[in-house]
């Protein structure tokens, strides 16, 4: 589903998307690698184990269900300066 809705969102704006936030704290920002689609841990893009994303799990559920990382990828596109502008 987050796949489509990053496939999505390029067709619509015309860039490439190679990841999505799936959580974005002060201190910690978790994103879906398009490439190989795992989970990973900025900075560095360290792939997170099982035992961080089971730790995880419940928070990056409540943010795509309540519509955060549908926020996440729009203003993400909001920054996108196109030619012309």
């Amino acid at each position: 589903m987050l796949k489509a809705k990053m496939t999505y969102a390029e067709e619509l704006y015309g860039i490439k998307i190679n990841s999505l936030p799936l959580i974005v704290e002060s201190e910690e920002i978790i994103i879906l690698d398009r490439r190989d689609g795992k989970i990973k841990r900025l900075p560095g893009k360290r792939e997170l184990n099982e035992d961080e994303i089971q730790k995880l799990e419940n928070k990056i559920l409540k943010n795509i269900e309540g519509g955060k990382v549908d926020m996440y990828l729009t203003m993400n596109m909001m920054c996108v300066r196109t030619p012309g502008e």
